[in-house]
């Protein structure tokens, strides 16, 4: 319990708080608070308004524990339950990584990473809701007229990431089938195309803080989703049909997560499809070259996208990692 901060305190008062072995003296309580000298001339009135260090400790998720600092990660959606809320001689905040699910890859366009916050604040007592979003549905068939599916938003202490936009869907073949753009979230859709005509199409918008836009499409080129660390490659960046490779993901607490899924590239037997983005980013395909993939789980990365009904192009689920230090 904090000490008092006027009138008179005892070397009984200052020993309640900090321990200490009998008899007591004030030189054994150099340095035990903010405020209080670490040697020489030592009183009593620097130790008004102390308390001894308390740190924050919580359960919940799977944890890790390293030095003096305890990691929470989620994995799905659970409770993050806080014992002890610390103070600010130990400790009383926590730093998290929430990272929402991934979009889903077409056909044709990128699915765009989930949003990407890296937060610290402070935190209260009390078991708190910790919600990881899914990855958003791929969409199958050559001629799809619905976009990939946003991924889910993942959640903490009020603090929410928004999933990753989808791919855009379809060819518009002359007007046969309609064009369904691509998806905003926390990073944007890579965009689709129309063989029939040259008009380049926008990627998904991302948003600032959370991610980056999808790359656009045009003739014959998908863009490449949007990712935490950077936007989606436009189509034909790398070669002429060539789609986009997805958006870099971020690193934090050893590893790069939030990658965007890459494009297609409209070629037969194309010796170098899109590439996901690093972070978990599916990578995207070609007519004859089924070796797209989806986003990895746990990653955020968003779903790449092939002119296939084979192979996954969902994203990525997301995660929620909490840190704080305990002793």
């Amino acid at each position: 319990m904090t000490l008092q901060s006027s009138g008179a305190i005892s070397l009984a008062n200052i020993a309640s708080e900090f321990g200490g072995s009998t008899p007591h003296s004030l030189s054994e309580y150099y340095g035990v608070a903010g405020g209080v000298p670490s040697s020489g001339t030592i009183s009593m009135s620097q130790f008004y308004g102390t308390s001894a260090p308390s740190y924050v400790y919580a359960s919940g998720g799977s944890v890790s524990q390293s030095g003096n600092y305890r990691t929470h990660y989620f994995y799905s959606s659970g409770y993050f339950n806080v014992t002890n809320a610390g103070n600010s001689g130990g400790s009383n905040s926590v730093t998290a990584l929430i990272v929402a699910g991934g979009g889903g890859g077409t056909g044709i366009g990128g699915g765009g990473a989930g949003g990407y916050r890296y937060l610290s604040f402070g935190i209260g007592t009390g078991n708190h809701y910790v919600g990881v979003g899914g990855g958003g549905a791929g969409r199958y068939g050559n001629y799809n007229t619905a976009s990939g599916g946003n991924g889910g938003n993942s959640s903490f202490y009020g603090y929410t990431s928004t999933g990753g936009g989808g791919g855009a869907a379809t060819e518009n073949w002359y007007g046969t089938y309609p064009y369904a753009p691509a998806g905003s979230g926390g990073s944007g859709g890579g965009a689709g195309f129309a063989t029939s005509v040259t008009t380049t199409y926008s990627g998904g918008s991302g948003i600032s803080g959370q991610g980056h836009n999808g790359g656009s499409g045009s003739r014959l080129a998908g863009g490449g989703g949007g990712g935490a660390g950077g936007s989606g490659q436009n189509g034909h960046a790398r070669a002429t049909h060539h789609g986009g490779n997805g958006g870099s993901g971020s690193y934090h607490f050893g590893a790069y997560r939030g990658g965007g899924g890459g494009g297609v590239t409209w070629s037969y037997n194309a010796p170098s499809p899109a590439s996901g983005g690093s972070g978990g980013g599916g990578n995207g395909g070609a007519i004859n070259n089924f070796q797209h993939s989806g986003g990895g789980t746990n990653t955020g990365g968003g779903g790449g996208s092939a002119w296939s009904t084979a192979g996954s192009k969902n994203g990525g689920s997301g995660i929620v990692i909490i840190q704080y230090r305990f002793q």
